[in-house]
């Protein structure tokens, strides 16, 4: 897969992103070189990567990754202003610095690309709708990738610095660990890359989500069948879960696999911010489904942020749209959070239901 920058972005432009920004950065970053670790400086630059692969693609990213990590050794490890390393520990921090610059340039690349077929499908539906659905669709798109980009940045941020911090540490020459101590900062790096890896996943969810804007299937589903397979995307999270279930109806008009997905990052949610147990609700009145996912929360504060923002959010807010209904996440005043889809029955997906049947 290959990342094209975008026609409005010249050659010369990539250049000075990727070839003369990085050089800038460094120089002025020189004057604290007494006070600032390699690792302040790396991650520094990695935030530059960050943007360069959101605006230029990922091919210009690696290239700014590798620029970054030489001017890294040649301004900021002794001896200065050469390429010679004198200790070898520095080559863990060059090392994990490009791995993490490569992974940034290859998440964003795949956001890119799948942001470019979400374009595409528009493109194709916009062919058959007025000028004012394309508007509003055009406008959700848009929201939809800085939401993205803005959860990426959020989200990277934590890990990458835990990872960073490890490995120098490992790397210092002069600080003697512990076989403890060294496991220890070892699990660190597993633990954050991990979540680097469910991040990357859930973009994947979310790419999925919008793909499907144009193959939305309306039918008759078990809702134990969908609360089952959404426990089952998180099963190693949920394995040691308390579950209530109370469901006033058996069955629902939807979208199985989108309703899964958003079930299942609101069960994550659910076991991040709060405590057990998790209490699944399902009812239908007056023609309308409400599917919920209430438990106590475990802090307030940390509740109500992540309530506003992040990819889980976002899908689920995604899977209503296509089901012309609502995502709304709230902590009460008991203390509980309480997540909840709302959807419309759909006549026509029973009609097409019976038709199947006979």
């Amino acid at each position: 897969m290959k990342n094209r920058p975008a026609q409005r972005v010249s050659w010369w432009q990539l250049v000075l992103l990727t070839l003369v920004m990085p050089v800038v950065i460094a120089l002025l970053l020189l004057p604290a070189r007494v006070m600032a670790t390699t690792t302040d400086v790396a991650m520094l630059q990695l935030l530059w990567v960050t943007w360069v692969a959101q605006y230029a693609g990922q091919r210009w990213a690696i290239i700014c990754t590798f620029v970054s990590v030489l001017l890294l050794n040649l301004l900021f490890v002794e001896p200065y202003y050469t390429l010679f390393v004198h200790q070898g520990d520095y080559l863990i921090t060059f090392v994990v610095m490009l791995l993490l610059g490569i992974f940034i340039a290859r998440l964003s690349g795949r956001l890119r690309f799948e942001l470019a077929r979400a374009k595409k499908h528009l493109r194709q539906r916009q062919l058959l709708a007025g000028k004012a659905r394309q508007a509003r669709m055009q406008a959700e798109l848009e929201h939809s990738r800085a939401m993205m980009l803005r959860s990426l940045s959020h989200d990277l941020r934590t890990p990458l610095a835990t990872i960073m911090g490890a490995s120098s540490m490992l790397a210092e020459q002069d600080v003697a660990l512990s076989a403890e101590q060294i496991r220890e900062q070892a699990g660190h790096i597993y633990r954050q890359a991990s979540l680097l890896n469910a991040h990357f996943d859930k973009v994947m969810e979310l790419s999925r989500v919008q793909q499907m804007q144009s193959s939305v299937v309306l039918a008759t589903h078990s809702i134990n069948d969908i609360i089952s397979a959404a426990i089952a995307r998180r099963a190693m999270l949920l394995a040691e879960q308390q579950f209530e279930i109370q469901l006033a109806a058996t069955d629902c008009v939807a979208d199985a696999t989108l309703l899964e997905i958003a079930l299942a990052n609101m069960l994550e949610n659910a076991v991040k911010y709060g405590k057990p147990p998790l209490q699944i609700t399902f009812t239908r009145q007056a023609g309308n489904y409400r599917l919920q996912v209430i438990n106590p929360v475990a802090s307030e504060r940390k509740a109500q942020r992540d309530s506003s923002s992040g990819l889980g959010t976002a899908i689920c807010e995604a899977v209503m749209h296509l089901h012309q209904g609502h995502f709304a996440a709230a902590v009460a005043e008991n203390g509980y959070f309480t997540a909840s889809l709302s959807w419309p029955d759909h006549p026509l997906a029973h009609q097409q239901q019976a038709l199947t049947d006979v």
